[in-house]
């Protein structure tokens, strides 16, 4: 029997009776950009750290595969319950994970964390989709890295996913930025969520294009929480990451 496709993933295992926390990266991102995390939470935490975009396990790609891709992962690495960490467009990952694998989550941490497009992240996705086979994948995302992260502060978190981005290769970029207009869509399934599963949202008060909307929509997940870390944009797990592991570490303790 052939093994089920999987992506691929790096392990920091301290003890065997510590539980898991499994890491889902942004668009564009992969295992570097959890570098600070993973130092601060291998202390305490066996983690699964997926690359999403190391290997091409699928021609195509929709949010129920990713999940299913996500869960051989994990079943592979024999977790039977994780706490899952998700980033920017992958918390919307981890929030379908959860309504089709509730059985594997403790809870779901979102830093940056989307829940609804408005309508000028619409028009910005629908200028990417239109212009991604005239215009260089990375002057595209080099454009939008700047219009998240405009600010001298989040230059630092901006370099470090522009330069992953880089090693993505438009076929992967195109595969990848397919799959979120499928996010922009009813979102009635998060009604399926299981009320025993806690969220916690983590953003930056400068997070100008998602924090709005997600300080609204996320009153309507039952069980649900955010914090808002000051003078910090979008990409918190990078720019005061101190803040942001002390917020999560608190939150997981406390659960």
């Amino acid at each position: 029997m052939a093994e089920e496709k999987r992506f691929s993933a790096q392990v920091f295992h301290k003890k065997d009776s510590a539980e898991w926390i499994v890491f889902i990266h942004g668009f564009g991102g992969s295992a570097r950009t959890w570098k600070k995390q993973i130092e601060f939470f291998s202390k305490y935490y066996n983690l699964l750290v997926l690359e999403m975009h190391k290997n091409k396990v699928d021609e195509y790609l929709d949010l129920d595969k990713i999940c299913k891709l996500i869960t051989n992962t994990v079943n592979h690495y024999q977790i039977k319950k994780a706490h899952f960490l998700g980033f920017s467009f992958s918390s919307l990952i981890c929030l379908r994970f959860a309504v089709l694998y509730p059985e594997k989550v403790n809870s779901l941490i979102m830093g940056g964390g989307i829940i609804k497009f408005n309508f000028k992240t619409r028009f910005l996705l629908f200028l990417a989709i239109t212009f991604k086979k005239m215009i260089n994948y990375m002057v595209l995302y080099r454009f939008f890295a700047y219009i998240i992260l405009p600010k001298k502060n989040h230059k630092r978190s901006r370099d470090i996913f522009v330069n992953e981005a880089q090693k993505l290769g438009y076929n992967e970029f195109c595969k990848w930025l397919d799959i979120i207009p499928q996010t922009t869509q009813s979102l009635t399934w998060l009604d399926k969520l299981n009320d025993d599963i806690k969220v916690l949202y983590v953003s930056g008060n400068e997070d100008y294009l998602f924090l709005k909307d997600t300080l609204k929509y996320s009153k309507k997940i039952s069980n649900s929480q955010i914090e808002v870390i000051d003078n910090c944009g979008h990409v918190c797990s990078i720019e005061q990451s101190d803040k942001f592991n002390n917020v999560v570490f608190k939150y997981l303790n406390s659960n």
